[in-house]
Formats: C-alpha cells, structure tokens, sequence
C-alpha cells in the first residue's frame, strides 16, 4: 500500500479475499454475467441503497481475531483471516481455540456510532470467512454461542443496531472456501468417520443451510456479499442465488457469488480505478494492510487518505466498501475509529459531493484531487492547492454561472475564474488560508446545463502531471496489466506497457494550457541501462539512459519544451534495451519554474 493517494494505481487483488491462487479460476465475465440485466437492476428500487449510498462498512472479524496474527511464538505478516492456511494450524487445534474465543467487549452501538459518524450507510460483516467458524447462532456447531463461551449472537445484535439506526445491513458468507468443514474448498478430505468427503455433501448440509439461517433469522438484508466462487458449480451457486431472491428479495448480491448471478461487480481487492466505470460496481478497501485485526499491522490510512480513496472511488463512478477488523475483544481498533469518523465528519459537511453524486465527466481524476457531478454543479475537491491557489480544467465547453469554495468556517466564498480556450482557471489566492479544509477543499462549480466535457488529459502548468499507460495508444508493444503478490494477500498491479518490439510506441494526446519548459519523469522497471526517448508532435525530443530496477522507480528523463499551448501528442519509445524486460507505467510533466 501506498503511504498516500497521489498515485492511484494502489494494491489490488482479484477478490477480497481472492487472496490466493483459487481466486483466478473464474474470468470477469463469469463473475459479472449479462450487462443487459444489471442495467435493468441499477434502475430499479432494489438498487437504491447502493447507487445512491455510495459508502459503507465492512467487517472481517471471527475466529482469526482472536489470534490477531500470532500462532504461538510467531507472527504472520500477512492478512490476518489467512493465518489457518498460512501457518499449517492443525484443524482440530484452531476449532479448539473457540473455547477461548470471547469478544466480552464487543459492543453493536458502538461499531453503528462510528459507521454513522463516519458517513457510512450500511455494513456488511463476515458470518462465516474461509476458516469455517460461524459468528452466528447454527445449527452447525461450530459457532460463536455454541462454541465459544461468549455464547450471545453479535450478528442478531449488530443488525438489530443497524436497523434502529437507519443503516442498511448484510452479510458476507464464504460459500465455496471452508477450510474446517469436510469437503469445503479447502477442508479435510475425509468426514470424521473416516469416509471421503465431497463438496457437495458439504453444501447440503452445512453451505446451503447456514445460507438460509442467515437470510432468515436477522430481519431485512440490504446485501449478501459471498466470495471466491473458484471452481464452484454452476448449480450450486444458482441454488444459493435462487435461495437469496426467496427470502431476501431486497438484498443486492455482490458479483463474487460467481457464474455471473450478481448484481452489481466487485472489483479487486482494495482498487480504485484510474478510469471510470459503467454501470454498478464497487471497490472493498480496507483501513489498513490486513482484513482482520493482526497486533502488528498499524500502517493505518489516514482521514485524508481515505476521504482520498472514497472521493476517487465515487468520481469513477463506483460505491466504496471500507473494512475494518475487530480485534479479539470484539472492539474496532481506536486509530481506524477515529480516522474514520475524521473523515465523516467533511463528508456530513458535503454530502453532494458523495451521496447520489455521479461520476467526473473526464473519466480520470485531476492533478488537485477529483471530481464529483450533482445535476448541473461540478464538485471539485481539491486535495493539493497549487502554490498559486489556481485550479485548473481542460476540455469544458460550456459557461460556468458560479464557483463557490465551502469554507471549513462554513462560509460560502465566491471566487473568480477566467476562460481561456477549452482551459477554466478557478482562483482561491484571494481566500482566507482558514477558510481551507485541512483534508479537502471543495468548490462547487455551476452551470445552466450539464456542461460537454472533452476527457483529454491536461498538462498543467503549476501542478505534476501524471499519465498512466492505462491511457496511452500503444504501437509494436503490449498494454496489460500485471499483478503481484508482496507479503501474502498483500496484492499489488501495474497497468503497464512491456514486451518492446522495434519502432515501439506509447502515445499520448495533451492539452497543454500553457507553452513553456517541462521536466518530464518516467516510471518503469527492467534490467540493465534501458534507454528511453520522448518526443512531441512539435518535433522536440528528449532521451536519456537510467541504470533500471526489478521494481518500479521514477527516473528524471529531461526538460522537454512546447513552443505553443493547446494539443499535441506525447510518444514514449524504448531506443536500446531489452523490450521483453523493460515495463513502463507512467511519464510525469512538472511545469520548469
């Protein structure tokens, strides 16, 4: 993970919880299914919640918690609910550790107070993760009032609160992966008298059953969130689908319930897009590096970065799902609480910028921070002031009525902007420093209509500005996206640009608005001393050779000059090299000043 948000190709992985190699047995068309049908559901009542919410909650918390990523002597370094598998923890060891299992302290006010002051509107919360133990009252055994000696239901307690306080609650339930259960993906091949197990007896009689005690016992579910499908058969999961729309007909299921029966995509793990997105989908995320509580892990985002992550998520067009893990007392951990409720406290303030907003019309974020729409206002949240207090955008064709900056005094001030071709220059110089969100500013920008926006990426002249591959034309090289794993569930990806063949070529089309001096800054990875050349369509060009690493480092390439401000077109070419080895991500324009 990144320590901050400017870049915003972030860890990822292909479920939450997709945190091994079972996750990529199923293609995103197999997890997403007819676009034709979930554009009928984003239209409908059903929806609401989620299209217009834009944010909630998410809790990994069970059996693992309590552990809180510590077997014995040693610590697993990586996410906290994995420690089963990863540490090789006898089976009948880890089912004996729920007699020690009991979250005294756990408290459903509580985690609703700070879903609620965090500006969240539902939560969504393990009842049963890969390990098998239900945090719910079973006629399976294995659950936390048969089980543990805290012996009270949290699930009932939980929903209960949720629902007297105006939340939306669901559950998420791991249908395919049960490392515990017989047959369960995952679990002991045998059943306790020695017979072989299989997925399906598995299903019958501990899956499909715990599916109905949850959509039956704990009221009206906004969400059923299953995970990792895998190699799931296709009957099995029409079942559970079929199951949910009986009894729960309100509740949205996440597209992870694989063979394309969700309605809405979840997208990986913790990734927020560069670009934007049709239709319903969402990004889990989570506050810190590990799902569950681990007593190590205090790499917290902060509320900026998290406003940041939420923001961006929402101007791409998505929903965020933020997760946060309970430690083994059943409390959230008090640095995620409270950058959380930080956080909520500037979206309370600009809720349009968030709630039922629609997605940035250029399709990308900007230098300053992003965009949101609310009918015919732009919502600009600026998260890094230029130096001169100006912001500008590119490619707007239509007249701004107003640009009004919300003042963290609550004060409404009205500041001038200029046009200059397709660039607006919204100036803030004159604006009392306290009037400035230490998290966000936000100004509204008005229009008498929706204005046309041209998404071209522009080269701002008192900002960096960054282009992704994701955006380039490429020539005789190949655009993909690769993905890789750190320290375990710890996923990261690049959407870059490898396999160089001669006369290879990343371009970019650019609006410049202002003529003049650039340091341009390439981002790659490769071996040896690549050597890489940038040019323009004016005919200026710049090359030089970096000695490369087996990670990605941005490298100062030159200065690279425009003799005139508007369109032009930017080529990247690797001139000497291995093309198979070299990878590029991004070239970066900083204004010479």
């Amino acid at each position: 993970m990144f320590a901050h948000f400017t870049r915003t190709v972030i860890a990822a992985s292909l479920a939450c919880s997709f945190h091994s190699t079972l996750a990529a047995e199923q293609s995103m068309d197999q997890m997403w299914g007819d676009k034709s049908v979930k554009e009928g559901v984003e239209a409908s009542e059903r929806a609401a919640l989620f299209r217009d919410g834009n944010y909630g909650m998410f809790m990994h918390w069970g059996l693992y918690s309590h552990l809180g990523g510590q077997w014995k002597d040693r610590t697993f370094y990586g996410i906290g609910e994995w420690i089963l598998r990863q540490m090789q923890i006898p089976t009948a060891e880890y089912m004996g550790l729920a007699k020690e299992f009991n979250p005294s302290e756990f408290n459903a006010k509580e985690v609703v107070r700070v879903a609620k002051q965090a500006g969240m509107k539902w939560i969504i919360i393990t009842s049963k993760h890969h390990e098998g133990f239900a945090m719910f009252k079973s006629a399976h055994p294995f659950n936390i009032v048969d089980a543990s000696p805290f012996k009270r239901d949290p699930m009932k307690e939980l929903a209960d609160e949720c629902r007297a306080a105006g939340l939306g609650f669901g559950f998420y339930y791991s249908h395919n992966q049960d490392w515990t259960a017989p047959g369960g993906n995952g679990g002991p091949d045998k059943n306790a008298d020695g017979s072989p197990a299989s997925f399906d007896r598995y299903f019958k009689e501990k899956c499909y059953p715990q599916v109905d005690e949850i959509c039956s016992n704990y009221g009206e579910l906004a969400y059923v969130w299953f995970d990792t499908p895998g190699n799931m058969p296709v009957e099995h999961v029409k079942a559970l689908a079929e199951l949910v729309r009986r009894k729960q007909p309100n509740a949205m299921l996440c597209s992870r319930i694989g063979h394309g029966m969700g309605d809405y995509l979840s997208l990986g793990d913790m990734e927020v897009p560069l670009r934007n997105h049709e239709g319903l989908w969402e990004t889990c995320d989570t506050t810190n590096d590990s799902w569950s509580y681990a007593w190590y892990d205090q790499n917290w985002k902060d509320s900026k970065e998290i406003l940041h992550r939420l923001v961006s998520t929402v101007g791409r067009g998505g929903t965020y799902l933020l997760n946060v893990g309970p430690d083994g007392k059943g409390r959230i951990p008090d640095k995620a609480a409270r950058y959380l409720v930080e956080a909520g406290e500037w979206v309370k303030k600009h809720p349009a910028a968030v709630y039922s907003a629609s997605p940035s019309p250029w399709g990308h974020a900007q230098p300053w921070g992003d965009v949101t729409r609310s009918g015919n206002t732009l919502n600009l949240v600026v998260f890094d002031w230029p130096a001169d207090r100006v912001i500008r955008l590119s490619g707007i064709d239509g007249k701004p009525e107003s640009a009004t900056l919300r003042g963290r005094d609550g004060k409404l001030h009205k500041l001038p902007f200029r046009q200059d071709g397709g660039w607006l220059a919204i100036d803030a110089g004159a604006a009392d420093s306290a009037s400035l969100d230490a998290l966000a500013s936000l100004v509204e920008l008005k229009f008498d209509a929706v204005p046309k926006i041209d998404p071209i990426f522009g080269i701002h002249p008192n900002l960096e500005t960054e282009l992704s591959c994701e955006f380039a034309q490429v020539r005789e090289a190949k655009y993909e996206r690769i993905n890789w794993m750190e320290k375990f569930g710890e996923w990261k990806f690049s959407l870059q640009v490898g396999n160089w063949q001669p006369g290879g070529v990343a371009e970019w089309e650019v609006d410049i608005a202002e003529a003049g001096d650039y340091h341009v800054a390439l981002t790659y990875k490769g071996e040896g001393r690549p050597v890489w050349a940038v040019s323009s369509s004016e005919g200026a060009k710049i090359q030089n050779q970096q000695a490369a690493t087996a990670v990605y480092q941005t490298y100062p390439t030159g200065i690279l000059s425009f003799a005139k401000p508007g369109k032009h077109k930017i080529a990247v070419s690797l001139v000497e090299g291995d093309g198979s080895k070299c990878s590029l991500e991004a070239i970066r324009f900083s204004p010479v000043r």
